[in-house]
């Protein structure tokens, strides 16, 4: 698997590309700044991305590459409330941090992985907004 990870938290960020890379997943770290050039380039299958980088603009970017990779959306507890708002925007999967076990980020990205197959999140906000 191929995974794109965009966060500042360097210690979040050491752990999880440990964690991936010892299933031999390849992984790059990204600036906000280049995130789609590269992604359109490298064709991730998945992005994780700090909630406080998850603008409109940059998601609705993320959406248009083909194939879409999952999003797995992350910040820490004590943020929640831009956590929400940043899920809100788009994204798969939000995985609040800190992550004390591998076993949370495996979970995370699979529940990321399965709804960006299926487009369920995407399908559950357009029903939402078309009924509002």
């Amino acid at each position: 698997m191929k995974i794109i990870i965009v966060d500042s938290d360097w210690r979040f960020v050491s752990k999880a590309t440990r964690y991936f890379e010892s299933f031999a997943d390849s992984v790059l770290q990204q600036s906000a700044f280049s995130l789609i050039e590269r992604a359109q380039a490298w064709q991730p299958d998945l992005v994780v991305l700090s909630a406080e980088y998850a603008t409109e603009d940059l998601l609705g970017s993320l959406e248009e590459i083909t194939p879409r990779p999952a999003v797995l959306l992350t910040e820490h507890m004590s943020r929640y409330d831009r956590a929400w708002a940043a899920w809100q925007r788009g994204g798969d999967e939000l995985l609040m941090k800190p992550v004390f076990k591998s076993q949370d980020l495996r979970d995370a990205v699979l529940v990321a992985m399965q709804k960006a197959t299926t487009n369920e999140h995407y399908e559950t906000e357009t029903r939402v907004a078309m009924s509002a």
